[in-house]
């Protein structure tokens, strides 16, 4: 009998240390962030390009896929879909939040690589990436993030977002033609869960993603912020950012969580055209179901050189 009982401990003593060494495991694989974090190391910002010379129009869209290794569903239908879609519209630039499944990432960009976006960069971060994709017609000169300080909470796994390494990320786009660049940064804040658990973890996103778009934005270029902010314009988190970072909405329709801003910048004025809605209904088996879980959004933006002194 007492041998039994030493083999029953011996078996519960190796799976206590499996689990603690995989939890370690995961938490220390966590703090990873191997996306390009310095912004020393930027040569855009040290020696600034000349302004745009003439004005440009271009298409911007944001929008979260929910495209999730747990919880959400129809992954593969929905992200052929979802290219299909959005190379329909002819966009310049896409922000994408999310997008979190190599595979997945995969189907949407060799879409929109035949519907002439060809360039693209995914930010990884923490354990299972940040999510943020960016997809581009013109060429990605530089590239940088920002992990944002406050992640959430480790044990409420259900919830993810600590584990995800949330962020924030700008791409340098060379436009054509000699025009000039543009700064475009893509976010994805810590969700709301239908309560004001994390409140305070998302107004220190929108003081740390104000704090970043100042830092990092290349001053004689236009620049444009998308992403899945979760903070809607009444709150405070959502004036605050504005406030420190210039913000200027670039939507003709109201939306709650996803939002499109022009960087303030006297150099530039911005005037947004048209803003349409990405959503679409599609059959599957035992029934129909939309792109995802938020509507996706694309404003038609003029951005228009100041007229010099």
């Amino acid at each position: 009998m007492k041998r039994f009982f030493r083999i029953v401990l011996w078996i519960a003593g190796s799976v206590v240390a499996l689990l603690a060494l995989l939890v370690s495991t995961c938490l220390l694989l966590n703090y990873r962030t191997p996306s390009p974090t310095d912004l020393g190391q930027s040569q855009l910002l040290a020696s600034p390009p000349e302004p745009l010379n003439r004005p440009v129009t271009l298409k911007i869209v944001t929008f979260n896929i929910w495209d999730l290794y747990y919880g959400s569903t129809h992954r593969p239908v929905r992200m052929g879909f979802i290219g299909s879609t959005l190379a329909a519209l002819e966009p310049d630039i896409v922000g994408f939040q999310e997008a979190f499944i190599a595979k997945d990432r995969q189907v949407i960009l060799d879409i929109l690589a035949e519907a002439g976006l060809p360039h693209a960069m995914y930010f990884p971060s923490g354990l299972v990436g940040s999510g943020l994709l960016v997809v581009s017609r013109y060429p990605i000169e530089e590239a940088f993030f920002h992990r944002y300080t406050e992640g959430g909470k480790p044990h409420k796994v259900h919830h993810g977002d600590w584990w995800a390494g949330k962020g924030a990320c700008v791409v340098r786009l060379k436009l054509p033609e000699g025009l000039g660049f543009l700064d475009f940064f893509n976010t994805h804040a810590h969700a709301q869960y239908n309560s004001s658990e994390y409140d305070g973890v998302r107004m220190s996103h929108m003081k740390e993603l104000a704090a970043f778009i100042n830092t990092a934005t290349v001053k004689t270029a236009p620049a444009i912020a998308v992403g899945d902010y979760n903070v809607e314009p009444t709150e405070p988190g959502f004036q605050s950012l504005v406030e420190e970072a210039r913000l200027e909405r670039m939507m003709t329709i109201d939306t709650r969580i996803d939002h499109i801003f022009a960087v303030g910048n006297d150099l530039y004025t911005f005037d947004v055209v048209e803003t349409v809605p990405i959503k679409k209904v599609i059959d599957v088996p035992g029934g129909s179901i939309g792109l995802s879980d938020h509507t996706g959004y694309m404003s038609t933006i003029h951005i228009q050189p100041a007229a010099k002194s």
